[in-house]
Order: structure tokens, then sequence, then C-alpha cells
């Protein structure tokens, strides 16, 4: 009796298991890559596409910001560790020191071969950059892989924000936390900016 009911146990464990399997990479990977972006930006060309080949992680994420370009991309040029942060979770990305919440004049000017500091010891250089439009970060070490955020603007006045990270990860255990938990800080991120941008489009219609 006893062993039958092991068995029915570990049974309905392996079942378990294997739903949450089933969970994880049907519904919640394809919602954590591709968070907020329609089909046309999932598929759109954006800078740095051809730098990564064939990758194993490849997340296009999208929000709709209620500003124009102009109101969107100083929060982006000035992102960075110990910059402006990364308006995510200041704990885990930026040794605690909370993110900007004004533009910082000394950070905006930002060319292509400039170095941002992604980690005490990570940087990325800018690879490309269009201002008010597109900006590539490109990561040599472990990789490549790059980073790319583009701002597409509509006729009533908002902006489309989308994000694109590519990745060759050959390691399991970054393979998996880029999976579960990356899109957790990639989310706040963009709706940090989003909020910060609307609040300063909002400052600037004060003004007027």
């Amino acid at each position: 009796m006893r062993t039958t009911a092991v068995k029915r146990g570990l049974a309905a464990l392996a079942a378990l298991l294997l739903a949450a399997l089933a969970l994880f990479w049907f519904a919640y990977r394809p919602w954590a890559l591709h968070w907020g972006a329609t089909d046309e930006e999932i598929a759109r060309a954006m800078p740095g596409d051809d730098v990564v080949a064939a990758p194993t992680f490849n997340a296009t994420r999208a929000v709709t910001i209620d500003a124009p370009p102009e109101a969107i991309w100083p929060w982006i040029i000035q992102i960075g560790y110990r910059r402006a942060g990364f308006y995510s979770y200041d704990r885990l990305d930026n040794d605690g020191i909370p993110s900007a919440e004004r533009i910082i004049p000394e950070l905006q000017q930002l060319a292509v071969g400039d170095s941002i500091p992604l980690a005490r010891s990570a940087y990325a250089v800018v690879a490309a950059l269009e201002p008010n439009r597109t900006m590539l970060l490109v990561v040599a070490e472990d990789g490549p892989w790059t980073w790319a955020w583009g701002l597409y603007p509509d006729a009533a006045g908002r902006t489309r924000l989308v994000t694109r990270l590519r990745m060759d990860a050959t390691d399991i255990r970054v393979r998996l936390m880029l999976d579960a938990v990356e899109i957790i800080m990639m989310r706040k991120c963009m709706l940090g900016i989003r909020r910060r941008a609307e609040e300063y489009r909002n400052g600037l219609r004060g003004q007027r």
C-alpha cells in the first residue's frame, strides 16, 4: 500500500512538473520575449540584427509612450551603471543608487564609439546612434550580444519605444536566467522611461 501511494505521489509530482514546464515554455516565455510588441515590431529589422546571426535569446519588447521622441531620447542615452541607472530595480543593477529622475546634461553627449558601463566590469560600446531614433549597444565579451533601442512616433504625437536584445548564450544557467527573469528588469526599465518621459513632456507643456 505504501509503495503504491509513493508511486502515485511521484507520478502526480512528475505530471505537475511537466505542466509547469509546458506553461513556462508555451505561455510565460513567449510573453517574456515579446512583452508589449506587435507582430510587425517583432518582424521589423533593427540595428544589430546582423551582429548576432543565430541568437539563443532574441527578445523584442515595446511600450507606447504619450510623448514625442525628443522627450524620450534624453532618458535613453544617459542610461548606464552609475550613470543615470537603468530605471529598474536599483539594488540589483545600480549598487542601490537611485536611477535619475532628471535629465543629466553632462550625459547627453553620446557618440558612436563611446563606452557605457552596464555593471562593475561590463561595458557596452555604442555601435550606432541616430538621435531621437535609434541606438545600438554592443557587448563584445561572452558574445557578442546586442541591445537595440528604437523610437517610432505616430500621427497622434505618441511614440512606440522598442528594444531588442540578442545574445548567443551557451551556458545553460545564463539561458535560464534570461528566459526566466530578464523580463522583470527590462519591463521595469521601459515603464520607468515611460513615466519619466511623460512627466518631462508635461513639465515642458506647463512652461509654455
